[in-house]
C-alpha cells in the first residue's frame, strides 16, 4: 500500500532547544521538517522549495526580517509562506515590521504548540487556495485567449462567407438585370414582328378576301356568306394582333415617348377593363433615356394589371412627376389591398412575380419602390433616378 508523501516544512532558528521543540511538535503532525541555524542555510535549503517556513529573528548571520525579504523577493521561493517565530522580538513594532517585510504571520514566545500547528494548517489553507486561484484565473485565461481565438476565426468565416454572399447576391441581381432587359428587347423584337410580318399577311389576306367577294358577288350567295365572315374574322384577327403586339411593346415609346404611349395604353385599359383610370403627366414632359421609359411604361402596366385582377377597385390613379434629377411613379387604387407575409390557408403570402419584377427593374437604375397596402387601397410609389441610366442595350440573337 503506498502512503502519500508528507509535506517538508524548513524550520529556521539558531536556538537548538527552540528549534527541536517546533520540529518534534511539526513531525508529530504529520510533516516532514528540514532544519536550518543560519540564514544562508534558510535560503539555500529555500530553494527546495518547501511548502512552508519557521523563521527566527535573531540568527547568526542574517536577520530573519532580511532573509524574509530575500526570499519574498526570489520567484523561486516567493510563494512560500513565511512564518515568523520569535522569543525575544515580541513587541508590535516587531510584528508590524515582518508583516510589512512580507511574512505571513507573526508568533512570539510563549508559543502554544497547537496553536502552532493551527497557525501552519491555515497558512498551507491559503497558499492552496491561493494557487486554486491562480490556477483558475490561468485557466480563465486560456479560456478567454480561446474564446478570442474562436471569435476572431468565426468573425473572418462570417466576414468570408458575407463577402461570397454578397458577389452571389451581385451575380443574381446582374442576371436578373439582364435577363429584364433581354425580356424587353425580345417583347420589343416580337412586337415589330407580328407588325410588321404576321400584319402585313392578314392584310394581303383581307385583300384577296375582297377581291373572291367582287368576283363572285351574284354567283354564289352562300359563297358571298362565308367571304363576308371571314372578312370579319381576319378583321377581328388584325385587331387583337395589333392589340397584343401595342402590349408586347407600343411603337409609340419609341416614336412619340413616355407620355404618347401611357396615354393610348391607359385609353385602351380603361376600355378592355372598365376601370376608370386618371392619369396625371405633364404634358411638356421632356423625353427620357429608353430604358427608363420603358421600365416606368412597365411599372404602370403592372400596376394596372394588378388593380384589375386582385384590387377590386373600380379606379385607378396614375401621377407622374419629373425634374433633372429622378422621375416619381405614382400609381394608387381604392381596393381592398393586400399584405405580405400573411397566412392564407396556413401558407404564408409572399409577393408575387409582379411585384418582384418591379423591384427587380427599380433596383436597376439605383432607385426605390414602396408599395403600402390596406382597406382602403394599395399605393405604389416609384423613385428612379435619371442618372444612373444603363444606356448599354441587351442584344438578344
Amino acid at each position: 500500500m503506498t502512503y502519500p508523501t508528507p509535506q517538508t516544512i524548513l524550520a529556521v532558528d539558531d536556538n537548538d532547544a527552540f528549534r527541536y521543540s517546533v520540529v518534534r511538535r511539526l513531525r508529530d503532525a504529520g510533516f516532514y521538517v528540514t532544519e536550518a541555524a543560519t540564514g544562508a542555510e534558510a535560503l539555500r535549503l529555500a530553494r527546495e522549495e518547501p511548502v512552508l517556513i519557521t523563521l527566527d529573528i535573531n540568527l547568526p548571520d542574517i536577520d530573519g526580517f532580511e532573509v524574509c525579504r530575500r526570499l519574498k523577493s526570489d520567484p523561486v521561493t516567493r510563494e512560500i509562506p513565511v512564518l515568523h517565530l520569535s522569543a525575544s522580538c515580541i513587541g508590535s513594532e516587531n510584528k508590524v515590521r515582518g508583516l510589512e517585510g512580507g511574512a505571513d504571520a507573526y508568533l512570539t514566545e510563549p508559543i502554544d504548540q497547537q496553536e502552532l500547528v493551527a497557525t501552519v494548517k491555515a497558512l498551507l489553507r491559503m497558499r492552496e487556495a491561493q494557487r486554486e486561484a491562480r490556477r483558475q484565473a490561468q485557466e480563465a485565461e486560456r479560456a478567454r485567449q480561446e474564446l478570442k481565438t474562436i471569435n476572431q476565426t468565426l468573425e473572418a468565416r462570417v466576414q468570408q462567407r458575407t463577402s461570397e454572399l454578397q458577389r452571389h447576391i451581385s451575380e443574381v441581381q446582374k442576371l436578373s438585370s439582364f435577363l429584364l432587359q433581354a425580356q424587353d428587347e425580345e417583347r420589343r423584337r416580337i412586337s415589330r414582328e407580328l407588325h410588321d410580318s404576321t400584319g402585313q399577311l392578314l392584310v394581303a389576306l383581307k385583300l384577296n378576301v375582297n377581291q373572291l367577294k367582287s368576283e363572285f358577288a351574284n354567283q354564289n350567295p352562300e359563297g358571298q356568306r362565308i367571304l363576308q365572315d371571314t372578312e370579319a374574322v381576319v378583321e377581328e384577327m388584325s385587331r387583337q394582333l395589333r392589340t397584343m403586339s401595342y402590349l408586347l411593346h407600343p411603337p409609340l415609346l419609341d416614336e412619340a415617348g413616355l407620355v404618347s404611349a401611357l396615354r393610348w395604353y391607359v385609353d385602351g385599359f380603361a376600355s378592355r377593363s372598365s376601370l376608370k383610370v386618371t392619369l396625371d403627366v405633364p404634358g411638356h414632359m421632356q423625353r427620357l433615356p429608353q430604358a427608363l421609359e420603358t421600365t416606368i411604361f412597365r411599372l404602370v402596366q403592372e400596376s394596372l394589371t394588378n388593380i384589375h385582377r386582385h384590387s377590386e377597385s373600380k379606379t385607378g390613379s396614375i401621377r407622374i412627376v419629373s425634374n433633372d434629377n429622378e422621375v416619381l411613379v405614382d400609381v394608387s387604387d381604392e381596393g381592398k389591398g393586400f399584405s405580405f407575409d400573411s397566412e392564407v390557408e396556413g401558407r404564408t403570402s409572399r409577393p408575387g412575380v409582379g411585384i418582384l419584377g418591379m423591384r427587380e427593374r427599380v433596383h436597376r437604375f439605383g432607385g426605390t419602390l414602396d408599395i403600402a397596402s390596406g382597406s382602403s387601397g394599395t399605393h405604389v410609389v416609384a423613385r428612379l433616378p435619371i442618372h444612373s441610366v444603363e444606356g448599354t442595350a441587351v442584344k438578344v440573337f
